[in-house]
């Protein structure tokens, strides 16, 4: 006989490696729930119900991590960790509404959790036209400023402008994203006039002389210049502050029924350098998102419409972004679309000692592949064709069977 240790990537996986061994499609339905522990951390659990969920959990197959203060009943709230499988977290949902002490809401809560988790799958949809994210696709970035990072002053020119879109969609971007104000650490506002002399005439021109067949996306955090560009032409909302910097901007997200990125940032760009700090920055983005979502569904925003971004570089610190890249899949519990945003950035400087954010490709395409392993489904880069071909490969490596 012999013995191998298999590396099964997801449930669809696994269960097309069961049909391969001859197994019945009732056997592969059941084995498939089977194959792959899930951790899930909750925190503010009290004694009582964190005793009773351990019980539930070995009683299913499963079992849960309990704190010793917990385990002998000191009085408290606490963090535990459930290990389950699909399988057996069904039966626990069942048996936890039964139960006291929130463990009945608790249920509900693994249950939405997990279902939002496993989406794999999204399409934005806008004016008509479809873009499926079934695999990871570039945005393409357009920065018509004079003083952005990596390429201020190279595409403010109206036909230097739709000239780099157009080699941006030939090699293969899907969204080009629109930027009228650098928002680099420590950049100073742009007047709102000034934004939309920027780029007002480029999302025109472009629309003008390269068709509908692609989505544009406004980069900005105004909601004048978020209406005028959705009235010139553009589909997706952009906003770096999550809605927080206009309070009108949900309001025309919700008017104009657009898709709309939404992005965690701890400050301004003007400030959010300045010895930004995180206890726990997985935990703290994902109660932001929470939070913004939240709010954007009072305002009229549907869920559906809304593509979280983490927020790279955006009031972090270097190993928040390393962080972020690792452990992006939890991010996943949201059930909305990733975007990730790491091109030409200063950690990839940091990490690779390259100083020239042009030079700064190998880093970029390193970092886009992460993030797309680790569940982004847009990745917003500078250098759309070698970023393509790096997620062509990626997907190929992913999609064979073997």
């Amino acid at each position: 006989m012999k013995v191998r240790v298999k590396e099964i990537k997801n449930k669809k996986e696994l269960s097309e490696y069961l049909k391969k061994l001859g197994n019945t499609p009732v056997g592969i339905n059941i084995l498939s729930q089977k194959g792959k522990t899930y951790l899930f951390e909750i925190e503010e659990i009290d004694t009582r119900g964190a005793n009773i969920l351990k019980q539930d959990a070995i009683s299913v197959g499963g079992d849960c991590a309990v704190p010793r203060c917990a385990s002998v009943f000191k009085p408290g709230k606490w963090t535990v960790l459930l290990m389950v499988n699909e399988r057996e977290l069904g039966k626990l949902t069942d048996k936890l509404k039964a139960q006291p002490y929130g463990l009945k809401e608790l249920g509900k809560k693994l249950k939405e959790v997990f279902e939002n988790y496993q989406k794999e799958e999204f399409t934005i949809r806008y004016r008509g036209r479809e873009l499926p994210l079934k695999k990871p696709i570039a945005m393409g970035i357009l920065n018509v400023t004079p003083d952005s990072f990596s390429d201020g002053g190279k595409f403010n020119r109206l036909d230097a402008a739709v000239k780099r879109c157009e080699e941006m969609l030939k090699e293969g971007a899907k969204i080009i994203d629109v930027g009228g104000e650098s928002t680099r650490p420590g950049s100073d506002p742009v007047p709102v006039e000034e934004e939309l002399k920027r780029v007002i005439p480029v999302i025109e021109e472009v629309r003008k002389k390269l068709g509908n067949g692609f989505f544009i996306s406004i980069d900005t955090y105004k909601s004048r210049v978020a209406e005028e560009a959705l009235n010139a032409g553009a589909d997706i909302v952009n906003d770096i502050s999550g809605f927080r910097f206009d309070e009108r901007m949900a309001e025309v997200v919700a008017q104009f029924k657009c898709p709309a990125v939404v992005m965690h940032i701890k400050g301004t760009p003007k400030d959010m350098q300045k010895n930004p700090y995180y206890e726990d920055v997985m935990g703290e983005i994902i109660d932001y998102f929470r939070e913004i979502i939240k709010t954007a569904e009072e305002k009229g925003v549907k869920r559906e419409q809304l593509i979280v971004d983490p927020g790279i570089g955006f009031g972090k610190r270097l190993e928040d972004n390393l962080c972020i890249l690792k452990n992006l899949k939890e991010l996943k519990v949201l059930g909305r679309p990733i975007l990730i945003g790491a091109s030409r950035k200063s950690f990839i400087g940091k990490v690779t000692g390259v100083e020239i954010p042009e030079k700064r490709l190998a880093g970029s395409i390193s970092a886009a592949v992460i993030g797309a392993t680790n569940g982004a489904r847009i990745i917003r880069v500078h250098d759309v064709k070698e970023t393509v071909e790096a997620l062509e490969l990626l997907s190929a490596v992913e999609e064979v069977k073997c």
